[in-house]
């Protein structure tokens, strides 16, 4: 497909950095601009490798679950199980993936504020979300302010 949604994005960021950059003058506004630029050429590395984040995720969150499942409320453990027990989604699709990934996070989050989990749940749950925040494809792309077009440096 051409353009690709990567040149789609590139494009975009040069056409904001030619064309509209330039004519931003209030500090805030340019700011604001770079770090939006930012952020699209963050999304154009990120995209091609969030589907399999997400199905690895899915994996491990799953997993991470079925574990907890003995300790946790009857009504959380028939969540869990029903969750657990539907058809994973196509892995071509994206957003069926990041829904997926939704409903096994919300699960996590509530099971995380179940009192009695035991000091090895707990060590396993950090473990498995500190693994998880460094596998995270997409990351926050700190700006800095720019001079207003007007002033030269």
């Amino acid at each position: 497909m051409r353009p690709s949604i990567e040149e789609q994005l590139q494009g975009t960021c040069r056409v904001l950095e030619t064309v509209v950059a330039p004519c931003v003058n209030d500090p805030m506004a340019r700011t604001m601009l770079d770090g939006l630029i930012a952020n699209l050429r963050m999304l154009t590395v990120a995209l091609p490798a969030v589907p399999s984040f997400l199905q690895q995720d899915n994996e491990t969150t799953a997993q991470l679950l079925l574990v907890l499942t003995n300790s946790l409320p009857a009504n959380l453990q028939a969540q869990v199980i029903d969750t657990l027990n539907k058809p994973n989604p196509d892995p071509t699709d994206v957003a069926a993936l990041d829904a997926h990934n939704t409903s096994l996070r919300n699960l996590l989050a509530q099971a995380v504020c179940i009192q009695g989990l035991s000091a090895d749940q707990h060590r396993i749950i950090v473990q498995h979300m500190s693994e998880r925040a460094s596998r995270v494809p997409m990351r926050y792309v700190a700006t800095s302010p720019s001079p207003p077009s007007s002033v030269k440096t």
